[in-house]
This record gives structure tokens, C-alpha cells and sequence, in this order.
């Protein structure tokens, strides 16, 4: 009897033990399409360990939101933003941080999905002139930015809408582009701007002057026409 209830119980950890393998290869599967989805959309540049140098530049993207902060290449330290609900939460950084404006530019260094986020670790694409201890230098800013998703939501969403969560932060510069060069001109209506556009994210309404902001560009109109584009 003894020997048989050994034999059980070897036998539910053997059980136990290969449903566990089978639970995390399964994670892992997934995790890895989507991570290989994303850097052939996304393609990586080859930055130096100093990430001063772009060896080979891969995609370029531009912020389109607000908030997002990053050190020194040099510091020790790396900031790291969230991005909860399209909303970026700044991270913590110290005295020579720089917090990007929309339109600045990003390499992308590494790509990484997890069961509750995909992180992007990126470089700026352009160089700053900074002081540090007396000295003025050019440099770069680097820092993670942490598209978050409940538990359990990234696993079953499709790489497509991903995607668009991404880019309502951080998108392609040829995308942003599109955007910018979508057929708007000066002395079109309203309507006509949304056929082309879309409706906007946000209305402003000062008098005769309307401003429709959207992700990548402003819209002004001036008594009911286009009189400005920025």
C-alpha cells in the first residue's frame, strides 16, 4: 500500500510537472510572436555600447504624446515611462534629464513583450548640447517606455492592436508623415477636413477661431476655413 501511494504521488508531480512545461511553453510561444511581429514592424537600430553612435539606423519614430522623460546615455540610471489606458506617466529622473516634446525622434535599441507589457528601450535620434560638471557636451537621452495591459488582455489581442496602441504614443516617421501630408488645404470646411482626417481628438473654440487637434498635427480655422496648418 505504502509503494502504491508512492507511485501515486510520483505520478501527480510527473503530471503537474509537464502541465506546468506545457502552461509556460505556451506563454513563451506567444510572447515570441509577438515580440517578432513587433521588431520586424519596429526594425531595431544597431546603436554602440555607449549609444552615442548609430551604426545602422533602423526605424525611426516620433513621440506624439506628452510626458515622456529619459537620462543621459552616460547615467547609470534609466527612466522608465508607463503608458496606462494611452496615457504616459512620466518617470522619476534626476537634474540632467530631458522630458521630450511631440515631434522629437527615437531609435529603437531593444524590443521586449512580457505577460503585461511590451517595452521599448529607444535612443534619441537626435544629439543635445548638456553641461555636466562644467563641461559642455553633445550627447543623447535614453529610456524605456512600458505600453501596460491588465493580465491575461496582451496574451489575446492581436498584433494589430498593439500596434495602433503603440503608435497613438510613438509611431513611424513615414506614418506621422501620411498624417501630416493628408490632402488639407487652406480655405476647407470643416467637413471637408474630417473626410480627410477623421474626427479630431480634441475641439478647441475660441470665438471665430477653431482648432481641431489631432494625434499628429493641428487643424485652425478662421471663421469657418482652414487658415492654418501646424
Amino acid at each position: 500500500m505504502k509503494r502504491q501511494c508512492v507511485h501515486l504521488l510520483i505520478g501527480i508531480l510527473v503530471f503537474l510537472s509537464a502541465a506546468t512545461a506545457a502552461e509556460a511553453a505556451k506563454t513563451e510561444t506567444w510572447r515570441s510572436t509577438l515580440q517578432d511581429s513587433l521588431i520586424s514592424s519596429y526594425e531595431p537600430s544597431k546603436i554602440s555600447i555607449d549609444s552615442m553612435r548609430i551604426s545602422k539606423p533602423g526605424i525611426l519614430l516620433v513621440i506624439r504624446k506628452d510626458n515622456i522623460s529619459g537620462d543621459l546615455v552616460s547615467d547609470f540610471s534609466l527612466a522608465s515611462n508607463k503608458v496606462i489606458d494611452g496615457k504616459v506617466q512620466q518617470a522619476n529622473t534626476g537634474s540632467t534629464s530631458h522630458v521630450f516634446k511631440p515631434g522629437e525622434t527615437l531609435y529603437i535599441n531593444k524590443i521586449f513583450v512580457t505577460d503585461t507589457e511590451v517595452q521599448f528601450m529607444v535612443v534619441s535620434g537626435d544629439t543635445y548640447e548638456v553641461n555636466v560638471h562644467g563641461t559642455t557636451l553633445q550627447t543623447r537621452y535614453k529610456t524605456v517606455i512600458r505600453f501596460q495591459f491588465q493580465k491575461g488582455t496582451l496574451e489575446t489581442t492581436d498584433a494589430a492592436t498593439v500596434k495602433k496602441i503603440i503608435e497613438d504614443v510613438i509611431a513611424p516617421q513615414s506614418t506621422v508623415n501620411e498624417a501630416k501630408t493628408a490632402t488639407v488645404e487652406l480655405g476647407q470646411t470643416p467637413e471637408q477636413v474630417e473626410a480627410a482626417l477623421g474626427k479630431p481628438e480634441t475641439i478647441v473654440k475660441l470665438g471665430p477661431k477653431v482648432t481641431y487637434i489631432y494625434k499628429a498635427i493641428k487643424v485652425v480655422f478662421q471663421d469657418g476655413k482652414v487658415s492654418d496648418v501646424q
